[in-house]
């Protein structure tokens, strides 16, 4: 078993009983020391290797508490119709036609990460934008949020949606101005109706995807992550056999924590098991459910009318009654439970589903958590202290979509509340941060740099208040991330006895200036001591 000496360097551990140190010793996958070089050479065995990081920075191991590995993996073999990629919809209808070229006549096409309120070069596409795009093949084009699709007259055609077909619980088929479908579909109870017919895909393409999905994370220096909706679009058990299959190759480059749809949660359940089953690499996670949808989708559901829209507060994706039954399913069973809820009318819903569960059936703190949970107000922090709910926050809202929250979704007031993260630290308040990949690009060191200065995309300041301190920024990625997934004894500090992940950065994100966050660059990230990534 390997030992070695990293020196010379700037170690934050995050560990409040040595907050510093020069030097740390790490046996196989363990942290076994933290301190002076002079302590640590005393005590480690022969052979050790030394290595001299040169006074740059160790930090933890990044955990990414909400974020969809598996269905980013797929992205890879897509058409990408980000704006990202694309600076208009020309440029979107192009990349679609070309996947349509290489896939042949009747495949299916697939595409993500439309987001049609971007800029002026975007709209919402509709049948005809697809047709024209793909006329012989299937198409479906998922909408940056996830809560949205775009599909085509064959589409259509096949899934049998007409202008006759009752709207679905849980979704809505939208339609034009001639009653006709218009190729959009809401929520996941319209957009099933067309992702139930796409091909089942092999867990062999998961075996393929995964790995180069999981390079891409540990180049951000994150070493562990919450895959945050395992069973979408009905890939869970093939998403869970790739998964395992690789963990049994010593193929896993990140540790999972697989957040699975409550329907294919139902399945392990039958067999016997929940939360926490498997090994430090692999392990059951969440339930995870959704409540609303997305704001920039009109989907998030507000109480009260969006800032544009007079009469539009979005949706709920269940009745109350609904929710409370499914929440208390779980919670009566002691499982930990994820909702997704953007809006302040979906978050006030998932807290009464979790207060109710409670009282009917007390556990000891499950560490619940609300996804986003964009639009929390002070009561609803105060509530969700008192139940231990965790709230896993998306802090890029503000620098993606902040100026259009301001001038569109939400106007001025209601949007500089949003991701009230300084809010949550006053009160005291656990929470973690996300980047939702593939909604918005891989980066801990870019959602930190939001939480720390929240300037939008025009270089606005959008709620100075609610800006929190690197410190408190990283805590949300490493120790308070493992305290989610109930890891905390084993991850998310440098601390002797935990895990040896960590990350190599250039600079100290709690010493550079704020604003050069985003900038800091990842060297090296190391799972379990050993190197997964290793800049040129």
């Amino acid at each position: 078993m390997e030992t070695f000496i990293y020196k010379n360097a700037d170690i934050v551990t995050m560990d409040p009983s040595r907050p510093k140190a020069e030097a740390c010793l790490v046996l196989g996958d363990r942290f076994i020391a933290v301190g002076s070089l002079d302590e640590l050479r005393n005590m480690a065995p022969a052979g050790t290797t030394e290595i001299d990081l040169g006074g740059r920075t160790m930090i933890p191991g990044l955990i990414e508490t909400h974020n969809h590995l598996s269905f980013y993996a797929l992205t890879l073999f897509m058409a990408d119709c980000s704006p990202f990629a694309n600076r208009s919809l020309d440029d979107v209808k192009s990349a679609i036609h070309k996947q349509a070229q290489n896939t042949g006549p009747g495949g299916w096409i697939m595409g993500w990460g439309y987001d049609d309120t971007f800029g002026p070069e975007f709209r919402r596409l509709n049948r005809a934008d697809l047709d024209e795009a793909a006329l012989e093949n299937p198409v479906m084009i998922l909408h940056a949020s996830g809560h949205l699709s775009y599909v085509n007259s064959l589409s259509l055609s096949m899934a049998g949606i007409t202008r006759d077909t009752p709207q679905p619980d849980g979704g809505h088929i939208h339609m034009d101005e001639s009653g006709e479908p218009s190729g959009l579909l809401l929520e996941p109870g319209a957009m099933t109706m067309v992702a139930n017919l796409l091909p089942k895909q092999d867990h062999n393409l998961f075996k393929v995807a995964l790995p180069e999905a999981m390079a891409r994370y540990n180049q951000a220096g994150i070493t562990s992550v919450h895959d945050a909706a395992v069973g979408m679009l009905g890939q869970g058990q093939v998403a869970y056999r790739a998964y395992r299959e690789l963990e049994a190759e010593g193929r896993l480059g990140l540790r999972v924590y697989m957040t699975t749809m409550f329907d294919y949660y139902d399945e392990l359940v039958k067999v016997g098991l929940g939360p926490g089953f498997g090994s430090d690499f692999l392990r059951i996670g969440s339930v995870k459910m959704y409540q609303d949808g997305s704001i920039q989708g009109y989907t998030g559901a507000l109480r009260q009318d969006y800032f544009t829209v007079p009469g539009e507060r979005g949706m709920l994706i269940m009745p109350q009654e609904n929710l409370d039954a499914l929440v208390e399913r779980f919670h009566k069973e002691g499982f930990q439970i994820a909702v997704h809820g953007n809006g302040d009318g979906a978050i006030e819903s998932i807290i009464t589903a979790f207060e109710r569960a409670q009282a009917k059936y007390p556990q000891p703190v499950l560490r619940h958590m609300i996804i986003h949970c964009q639009m929390a107000t002070d009561d609803h922090i105060a509530r969700m202290k008192a139940l231990g709910i965790v709230p896993s926050y998306f802090p890029n809202h503000v620098f993606y979509w902040g100026d259009r929250h301001k001038a569109i979704f939400l106007g001025p007031e209601r949007a500089a509340r949003i991701d009230p993260l300084g809010s949550s630290v006053r009160a005291g308040l656990k929470f973690t941060l996300h980047a939702d990949t593939p909604v918005t690009p891989i980066s801990p060191l870019h959602s930190m740099h939001c939480a720390v200065n929240r300037l939008t995309r025009s270089g606005e300041l959008l709620g100075p208040d609610e800006r929190i301190s690197p410190y408190d920024a990283l805590k949300a990625f490493t120790i308070d991330a493992a305290y989610a997934s109930f890891e905390e004894k084993i991850k998310g500090s440098i601390t002797p006895g935990k895990l040896a992940d960590f990350a190599v950065l250039d600079q100290n994100p709690l010493e550079v200036a704020p604003e050069t966050i985003k900038g800091i660059q990842v060297l090296q990230t190391v799972v379990g001591g050993k190197t997964v990534y290793q800049a040129d």
